[in-house]
């Protein structure tokens, strides 16, 4: 009796020992797939924007406060979120004006980071999401939130408060954060796997922008030189921990 107890014992020991050991791997797994859920989330929603404003809708009674399309009954009709035409364009509109602005003052010293650049809220789009960023070399597909936030760069990139946001032009440096090693989910874990020449693109409501490695390196946690403008340039600069958050790995891609 008590050699099959204590085999009973031993072969939960060495159950709970193999969920411990794969859980991580799973969660990763089930992590990435939320990501590609919301990337192809957005790529719906992108594709089929709605004529007018969110504003007019809601008046309407056409949609609820989630974004969807609703009937006379306030039922569901939509199987995603949906956004209008007129908030995308003056969304694009305020980005590129934010951009400009910083073309002639960009102080990093007193920048809260965590700060959102935007309101989406404001333009009728309530998940959170100005778009994603793909580099299939290391498998990349992850929503750009506004805002390095913990919980933004926990769950996927996220924008830097007082550097460009992704419209593309001239004399724009967006920079984007994400954690590496937490547990369970990859996030900008391999982002140092990233190598001169390879692809870096960023899709938002207004198009699709393509990058390309230029360089990559360690710097102190406290170094922010390379998330400035340069003037004439097109950049996108990735940043996450290295050296147990010591320091921090950076890549820089420049426009195609």
């Amino acid at each position: 009796m008590k050699r099959k107890i204590c085999a009973v014992i031993s072969l939960i020991l060495i159950i709970a020992s193999l969920v411990v050991f794969a859980y991580p791997d799973i969660s990763k797994t089930e992590n990435q797939k939320k990501n590609d859920e919301i990337t192809e989330r957005f790529d719906h929603v992108a594709d089929d924007v709605q004529d007018g404003s969110w504003e007019e809708a809601e008046d309407n009674g056409e949609v609820n406060k989630d974004g969807y399309l609703i009937d006379d009954n306030g039922v569901i009709i939509s199987e995603y979120p949906v956004v209008y035409q007129a908030d995308i364009d003056r969304l694009y509109a305020d980005s590129i004006a934010y951009n400009e602005r910083l073309k002639e003052h960009q102080d990093m010293d007193h920048t809260d980071f965590a700060d959102e650049a935007l309101d989406l809220s404001d333009y009728g789009i309530y998940d959170g999401v100005y778009g994603y960023i793909t580099a299939p070399s290391i498998d990349l597909n992850t929503p750009i939130y506004l805002g390095a936030s913990e919980d933004n760069m926990a769950w996927g990139a996220a924008h830097l408060m007082n550097t460009s946001l992704p419209t593309g032009g001239e004399s724009t440096n967006v920079a984007l954060a994400g954690h590496t090693g937490y547990f369970g989910r990859i996030v900008f874990d391999n982002i140092p796997y990233l190598n001169e020449g390879d692809n870096v693109s960023i899709t938002t409501y207004f198009g699709t922008l393509n990058y390309r490695v230029i360089s990559k390196k360690e710097i102190l946690s406290t170094e922010t030189n390379d998330i400035y403008v340069v003037k004439g340039k097109d950049l996108l600069t990735l940043l996450t921990c290295a050296s147990m958050g010591k320091k921090r790995y950076q890549v820089t891609c420049e426009r195609v």
